[in-house]
């Protein structure tokens, strides 16, 4: 199947009229949500109340957590990125220095460290719009914490951009030019969902990933980024430790 196909064989199992890109909308996420959003994850999903951004195919690309998991922990990311694709191409840019760039930029440019807390405000403003609406109410632990780095800092671009598809433009400023920085991998107005997930078998059960490069290569042609693992980590730290010996 065309990796772009749009239409009535479009993963999600339903037409997409037209390729454009869908107005911010919240929906309650349906058994088959959760199945997907199990297999874009790699592990069983949890506490997940909203679906606030899709493909044009109607497959999750954002999901909503609630504000408190069911455990009682407070969890201040609301809005967490899913699809496997465009959390490979996120990482491309996390792993190419953009974040660093950004940083600076929000330093030296009052109007961006504006915008970007007004981010952080509308963040908050929609968690407790989640919160209100989920029947989970206030979670006091995490007032004024939204995710990210926000409000001064870029911490995770998957956080910004979760954010901006499920707010939409305008919203996030450092979250849509990561959006339109990922053009060359995935766009809002097609689809990309053929071959991103093992659809296969069983959802998963356990753990498997997070932020994985699953999908990327294979479906758009491009390397996906290397991510350190903490082996990697502790060699690293070895080989300094002889080589300053």
């Amino acid at each position: 199947m065309d990796q772009n196909a749009v239409g009535e064989n479009a993963p999600g199992g339903k037409p997409a009229e037209a390729e454009t890109a869908p107005a911010p909308s919240y929906s309650h996420p349906s058994a088959r949500d959760l199945d997907v959003l199990s297999r874009q994850l790699g592990r069983p999903v949890r506490d997940v109340v909203e679906i606030p951004a899709r493909c044009v195919c109607g497959n999750p690309l954002v999901a909503a957590t609630s504000p408190r998991l069911s455990n009682g922990t407070p969890f201040p990311t609301t809005f967490y990125l899913t699809h496997p694709v465009i959390t490979s191409a996120v990482s491309r840019l996390e792993a190419a220095g953009l974040m660093n760039h950004m940083n600076e930029r929000l330093a030296e440019d009052a109007g961006l460290a504006a915008a970007y807390r007004a981010a952080h405000d509308a963040y908050l403003a929609s968690r407790a719009e989640i919160g209100a609406r989920s029947g989970i109410g206030a979670v006091p632990e995490i007032d004024g914490i939204s995710a990210g780095g926000m409000p001064t800092r870029v911490k995770c671009l998957h956080v910004l951009v979760g954010q901006s598809l499920a707010a939409g433009p305008g919203v996030n400023p450092l979250g849509d030019e990561a959006i339109a920085a990922i053009s060359e991998w995935w766009s809002v107005d097609r689809c990309y969902c053929d071959g991103a997930w093992d659809t296969g078998g069983e959802a998963p059960s356990r753990d498997l990933s997070r932020h994985g490069p699953q999908g990327l290569p294979d479906i758009v042609g491009r390397p996906a980024p290397v991510r350190k693992t903490q082996r990697n980590a502790e060699e690293n730290t070895e080989n300094s430790t002889e080589a300053a010996q």
